[in-house]
Formats: structure tokens, C-alpha cells, sequence
């Protein structure tokens, strides 16, 4: 691969990162609610997906997302359900005093939100046929290295590991301008409609 063909991919992957998405909109609404640490763990998840996803296209293996529709089909359901109860739990949130104890939530349940991230992915199936349909473009399969596919990994973690941090970062600078008991209520309501959002944006692509 040479150096103008891997800056043109990285680009490339940047723009799709920084595009809002499903992924994107539960990331910043988890930060909303309870901060980088719980948003940064469903984007390890989000970032896993997209490397099996890498991993799978790069194999030869695209045509999975079509002779396992009913799978994807299901695991994008399980996905948008998931964004689903979130969002209703958001909404019936009921506000604290902030001093007083943490915000309710996932701050300490990594795997949780680790794993709604990679299901989030899972249900993703367009996501494969970006990297099948992308790849093609700017790889030749014929000539593909281990070390190739070692780079374009590691620039898929760092860019869009990067970009959804980010993101992360945003969202949860915002939750620190609602410190009353209104604000926090309306941050929630805010934060579990982004939810419903993405829930959505997963159960209709």
C-alpha cells in the first residue's frame, strides 16, 4: 500500500467517523448522562465491531451479510431494543442532588456498555458492506500484506477510536452546565430521546 492510497483510505474512514450515527448519537448521550468513562466503553465496543467487520471484508467474507440476513436481522433488533429501554430509563429518570451521590447509572459497568456498543455494531450490517465496497477501491487484495492489514487496523482504532472520544468528550462537557434538579431532568430527557433516536437510525438502516 503506498503512503498516497493509505492517507486517501484514512481520510476516508475519518469523513464515515465523523459522520453522526447510530454509534455516535448513543455514545454522546451516555456521556450526557454519566460521563466519558461509561461512553468510552461502548466505544471500545463500537470499535471492536468495526474491526471484526475490517477483518471479515479484508477475508473475503462480505457475503456473510447476506447468507446470515436472519442473524443480523435479529442482532439489529436486539440492538434498537436495547437503545430503546435506555432511552425509557432516561427519560423516567428522577433528579438528585449531585453532590450527594454519583448519577445512577452504568459509570461502573464496563462490559455492559462494552457489550451494547459491539451489539450496536453487530446490528450494523451496513457497515461490513462499507468496508467490503471501500476496501476494494484502495487495496489490492492480490497484493495485501499481514503488514497492510496490521496499518489499516490500527488506523481504524486510532481514527475512529479517536473521533468517537471526541464525541465522548463533548457530550459530557455539556452535562456539567446542568447542575439543578430541572436541568438535570431535561439533560436526561435530552439524552434518552438521542437514545430513541438511535434506535431508530438501527432499526430502519
Amino acid at each position: 500500500m503506498t503512503p498516497g492510497v493509505y492517507l486517501a483510505l484514512t481520510v476516508t474512514i475519518a469523513v464515515a467517523a465523523l459522520t453522526p450515527g447510530p454509534a455516535v448519537t448513543a455514545i454522546v448521550a451516555r456521556a450526557i448522562t454519566d460521563g466519558v468513562r461509561p461512553a468510552l466503553a461502548i466505544n471500545a465496543g463500537v470499535v471492536t465491531g468495526d474491526l471484526l467487520f475490517f477483518m471479515l471484508a479484508a477475508a473475503g467474507m462480505a457475503a456473510a451479510a447476506h447468507s446470515l440476513g436472519d442473524l443480523f436481522t435479529v442482532l439489529r433488533w436486539l440492538g434498537a431494543a436495547y437503545l430503546v429501554w435506555t432511552g425509557i430509563q432516561l427519560w423516567r429518570f428522577e433528579p438528585r442532588d449531585p453532590t450527594s451521590s454519583k448519577s445512577a447509572g452504568h459509570e461502573s459497568h464496563f462490559w455492559r456498555n462494552y457489550g451494547a456498543g459491539l451489539l450496536l455494531m453487530f446490528g450494523h450490517v451496513q457497515a461490513m458492506l462499507f468496508y467490503a465496497a471501500l476496501l476494494p477501491g484502495f487495496v489490492d487484495f492480490s497484493r495485501l500484506t499481514t503488514r497492510d492489514i496490521a496499518l489499516v487496523a490500527l488506523t481504524l482504532v486510532i481514527v475512529i477510536g479517536g473521533i468517537n472520544a471526541g464525541y465522548a468528550a463533548l457530550g459530557a462537557r455539556a452535562r456539567h452546565f446542568f447542575a439543578d434538579a430541572r436541568a438535570q431532568q431535561t439533560l436526561h430527557r435530552v439524552a434518552g430521546t438521542l437514545m430513541l433516536l438511535a434506535a431508530v437510525l438501527v432499526a430502519t438502516r
